[in-house]
């Protein structure tokens, strides 16, 4: 087994579809004692969206609080695989720019991290022992429906730097275009997100360069004076998730992912950066997890 084969075990990505679970009250009360935080309970509890009725949902009946509650499920599933914790022991604390971590103390735990992301049905939760730090984002592919492209494009254009725009107009037709835009934005907010400053991060300060051949991509961090320097201790990939999956016919969606290797001993030539990944689309260890899985 070579060097990249032992790492590649180090990084799992879970997946969960929310729209196929619906608990009822029982079940709901199960996984708020499984996740053992009151205090995330509490704050998923007031999670609130009006109803056509005037009512307002709450709890199982709102998928804001069902992806929020899975989100934590999927941290205590992640660590549990990884790390070979029992589930009573697996604890979580919060940064105080608000970012969770893992708070039990293991011999090795002070080399994993993780990361969540949600949009529409899907939740998603990914963990590594090689990295510093890891971000993931995922995205439904599809602009508001009252918009078009063109309008759509308008209003987010602070988003993108001009080269990046370049790229995602050169797309063959719309939907390709669509593509390469939430392409750029999850790599952007994969980045964000395992860097850890949040909004403080300004979107046009920092540019990709993709390779929508390997699906990989560079980062480059732009100063007042448009000059480019690359960042070679961050690596990324994104893929479309459900391409080759039999029971997932939307294709639509699409996840991005950063690594964040500054401590990490691996030598990467800026020649090769774009295909040298130690994480890609093929080999990455993707589960696609049922609803029974919420308490066992």
């Amino acid at each position: 087994m070579n060097q990249n084969e032992k790492e590649l075990v180090n990084i799992l990505l879970l997946g969960f579809d929310i729209s196929k679970w619906k608990p009822n009250d029982i079940e709901w009360k199960e996984i708020n004692d499984f996740i053992n935080d009151p205090i995330e309970s509490n704050r998923i509890s007031n999670f609130k969206r009006p109803n056509k009725d005037g009512s307002w949902l709450i709890g199982k009946d709102n998928d804001s609080a069902k992806s929020s509650i899975i989100g934590r499920r999927l941290m205590i599933e992640l660590v549990n695989k990884m790390l070979s914790l029992d589930y009573n022991s697996i604890k979580f604390k919060r940064t105080q720019s608000n970012k969770p971590y893992l708070s039990t103390t293991t011999t090795i735990s002070n080399k994993f991290s993780f990361n969540i992301s949600h949009d529409s049905n899907w939740v998603i939760g990914i963990g590594s022992l090689i990295s510093d730090s890891i971000g993931i984002d995922i995205m439904d592919c599809k602009i508001p429906r009252n918009q078009k492209m063109s309008e759509f494009f308008d209003t987010m254009s602070s988003c993108f730097t001009d080269n990046e725009w370049k790229i995602i107009n050169q797309g063959k037709d719309d939907q390709s275009k669509i593509d390469l835009f939430f392409i750029h934005w999850c790599l952007k907010e994969s980045y964000i997100k395992a860097d850890g400053k949040g909004l403080n991060i300004e979107l046009k300060s920092f540019e990709f360069i993709i390779d929508q051949t390997n699906q990989t991509a560079q980062i480059f961090i732009l100063n007042d004076k448009k000059n480019k320097s690359i960042l070679n201790n961050y690596q990324f990939t994104y893929f479309k998730p459900f391409k080759n999956d039999k029971d997932n016919n939307n294709n639509s969606f699409v996840i991005a992912i950063c690594l964040d290797l500054t401590n990490h001993n691996h030598n990467n030539n800026n020649n090769n950066a774009l295909t040298n990944n130690i994480i890609t689309k093929d080999n990455l260890s993707i589960q696609i997890l049922e609803s029974d899985f919420k308490i066992k």
